[in-house]
């Protein structure tokens, strides 16, 4: 009997200390969590542009007034602009700085003809296009979290085609002047935008650019004196002047070569 309760005893304390034991808290390690590292825009991104693009032209008669013409012709043209970006990114606190080199596409044309500003029967018609615009640009910024607000300036260079003539309605055979360019002309650009982070990589913007490509000068030669048309040889000059504000959308991904190390979660 003695031996029987001994042995009652002895379960019972067993079952008690397993159920005790089991009411510990576990002393296991919790799992560590390191948060994501806080957005930055240092990186190397890639990007497209799609906007629309006003573009001006300006002819300048350098001999004053051939012809009894006042020598001053403006037009404009408007039209499509797309195209691609390269850029890179470095960022100091709230301050990002990079550089950023585009080209873009450009629709622009227009015909134009005076027949009211004739003089001595003359009268000027002007064919302009802008066919395409590249820039390289330093960028500056100010980062608030996922948004960066940002001026630009640099470099521009774009191909012009111009083309200004001198018409006649009472001498159709004559031998009228005839002024034209088509080249890349260089020049500079100034703009600011907007630009905000979806994620840690695609990022959107919006961004107004002005570009100045300068002046192309070109001449035309007169015939030469008994040939019919002018009565003496001579060399007109002209100026060109082509520039184009642009208006358009971006979209951009960020490469994390410069970004921190991704979060990790350790477990025990």
């Amino acid at each position: 009997m003695a031996r029987k309760l001994v042995l009652s005893t002895a379960a019972i304390a067993a079952l008690s200390t397993t159920a005790f034991a089991a009411d510990l808290p576990s002393r296991a390690a919790p799992p560590v969590y390191i948060p994501p590292p806080a957005f930055t825009w240092a990186g190397v991104y890639l990007g497209a542009t799609a906007g629309f693009a006003q573009g001006y032209h300006t002819f300048d008669d350098l001999a004053g007034s051939l012809l009894g013409y006042p020598g001053l012709a403006n037009t404009q043209s408007s039209g499509f602009a797309g195209g691609g970006t390269l850029g890179i990114n470095l960022q100091a606190g709230s301050l990002v700085y990079g550089l950023e080199t585009d080209i873009n596409w450009l629709s622009n044309k227009t015909t134009y003809v005076d027949p009211n500003g004739a003089i001595n029967n003359f009268y000027p018609s002007a064919t302009n296009r802008l066919n395409y615009l590249g820039t390289v640009r330093g960028r500056l910024g100010l980062a608030v979290d996922r948004t960066l607000i940002y001026f630009t300036a640099g470099l521009a260079y774009g191909n012009v085609n111009d083309t200004l003539q001198y018409n006649s309605n009472f001498f159709p055979t004559f031998n009228t002047p005839y002024f034209n360019v088509n080249t890349t002309r260089f020049g500079w650009v100034v703009g600011a935008g907007v630009e905000y982070a979806l994620t840690q990589n695609w990022t959107i913007k919006g961004e107004a650019l002005y570009a100045d490509l300068g002046n192309a000068n070109t001449s035309w030669v007169s015939p030469p004196p008994g040939s019919g048309t002018f009565p003496s040889s001579a060399i007109y000059l002209g100026r060109f002047n082509t520039s184009a504000a642009i208006i358009r959308a971006g979209v951009n991904y960020k490469f994390d070569w410069f970004a921190p190390p991704l979060a990790v979660v350790a477990k025990y």
